[in-house]
């Protein structure tokens, strides 16, 4: 299959980032940060992909077509100082063809045991002590973006660090075989001694147990990710830019059409999509975007879905987590059921969404009038206690240091202390 070469926006810049207008412009040839542009073609000549991967077998031995894995020799061979301009959604996913490749990229940075490291357990062993500021300055050797992108740069490369070694196990690991014999099974992409780490991981009880626990969760896996290497916010993008009126799609739409086949036969079978396609054909409000929320609880998807995992947003991808798509509530109306006179839940969410936010406006501006109110009087009291000193400095004269001595009197009599500067001190007595 012969695939569409792509010209890629390719820059000459220094700078870290990418700004918001640079990034997000139509025309970045205008740019002041541009000093010169080049065109990349994204073909199959400048991405070649390694197929030696079992994945590609059936059980019979009859090859199935899968991708395997891309090395990108066009751009990691770019000249220095040639970076791909990536644009970026209100998310911090990249989109466009140039986010395709940076996907492609960061996944050839996983397979390597120089920035990550197959002999840790957890990726987040991986980003600590300057791990993620080493692999983020890697990519940005190659690619310009703006700065919101980092995070899903290095979920990206989490996500396919682990995907990598999953298929390292599934390739060459045989639980029945022992240590020295699995040692040489070390394929020449993987480092020798992180080879012998990982085998050692796998066949301890703390590896197996793991390994338990991932299949029991992959088995509860309703749906798979049917959209090939073209991530939900290229999709879409895509579906935004083909839209007169250049709206950003609902998510439902968007799942629809990734998880959609060509064969219209073969959709009739799938329960989701048949369910989802018939609730937005009665309810067309749980999958509008017109006050441009693409996503909310109770919306089709979740209505099909249900609720997501902990941390995930059904129909995202990667990056968003519900508190950023869903927006925060007050925890006094987390368990309330808000509903509208009209049924509609999308309008009944978003008039109560309004209102906490005109709320909020609300504190927020009687905090900032209490603070001013309260700097008012410390300014106040401030001057009060200077001008208090002020006054008793200038009407109270210097009184010299008295000498004080105190006479004991028996009976009746009593003794007086009369004060005298210095050394003159004078006793009065007198009957009481």
């Amino acid at each position: 299959m012969v695939r569409k070469s792509k010209r890629l926006n390719v820059v000459q810049s220094r700078a870290q980032y990418a700004n918001g207008d640079f990034a997000n412009s139509e025309q970045s040839r205008s740019s002041r940060e541009l000093l010169e542009t080049h065109e990349l073609e994204d073909n199959e000549d400048h991405l070649t992909e390694r197929d030696d991967n079992l994945d590609n077998m059936t059980g019979d031995g009859k090859a199935v077509d899968k991708r395997g894995a891309h090395s990108l020799p066009a751009v990691w061979n770019m000249p220095d100082g040639a970076r791909i301009v990536v644009k970026c959604n209100n998310l911090g996913q990249p989109i466009g063809d140039e986010g395709g490749v940076l996907g492609k990229f960061l996944g050839t940075i996983a397979r390597l045991g120089g920035y990550c490291p197959l002999d840790k357990k957890d990726w987040r062993n991986v980003k600590k002590d300057g791990g993620a500021d080493t692999i983020l300055q890697c990519v940005q050797t190659k690619f310009l973006y703006p700065a919101k992108c980092d995070k899903w740069i290095l979920k990206t490369i989490g996500r396919d660090w682990r995907k990598f070694k999953a298929g390292l196990k599934k390739e060459f690991f045989n639980a029945k075989k022992r240590r020295k014999a699995l040692y040489k099974l070390c394929p020449e992409y993987v480092d020798n001694d992180q080879w012998h780490e990982l085998v050692n991981y796998w066949k301890s009880k703390e590896g197996r147990a793991v390994s338990e626990k991932n299949k029991i969760s992959r088995a509860s896996v309703k749906t798979s990710h049917t959209a090939g290497t073209k991530s939900y916010a290229r999709w879409a993008e895509d579906l935004r830019q083909e839209d007169p009126e250049k709206k950003q799609p609902h998510r439902a739409k968007v799942y629809l059409a990734t998880h959609r086949k060509k064969d219209e036969e073969r959709n009739k079978h799938v329960a989701d999509l048949a369910d989802l396609e018939k609730l937005i054909h009665n309810e067309p409000e749980l999958a509008q975007s017109d006050h441009g929320k693409v996503a909310w609880k109770g919306d089709a998807l979740h209505t099909i879905l249900g609720e997501e995992k902990p941390g995930q947003v059904h129909g995202m991808g990667l990056l968003p987590v519900p508190n950023q798509v869903y927006g925060r509530l007050p925890r006094y109306l987390k368990n309330i059921n808000m509903t509208t006179t009209n049924g509609s839940s999308h309008a009944g969410e978003s008039d109560v969404m309004e209102e906490i936010a005109k709320l909020k406006r609300r504190i927020e501006e009687q905090d900032q009038r209490i603070e001013e109110q309260d700097q008012i009087i410390e300014g106040f009291r401030n001057q009060d206690e200077a001008n208090f000193r002020q006054g008793n400095d200038e009407s109270q004269p210097e009184v010299p240091q008295n000498r004080r001595k105190r006479v004991h009197a028996s009976g009746p009599e009593q003794v007086r202390l009369v004060s005298r500067p210095k050394d003159t001190i004078k006793i009065e007595k007198f009957s009481g």
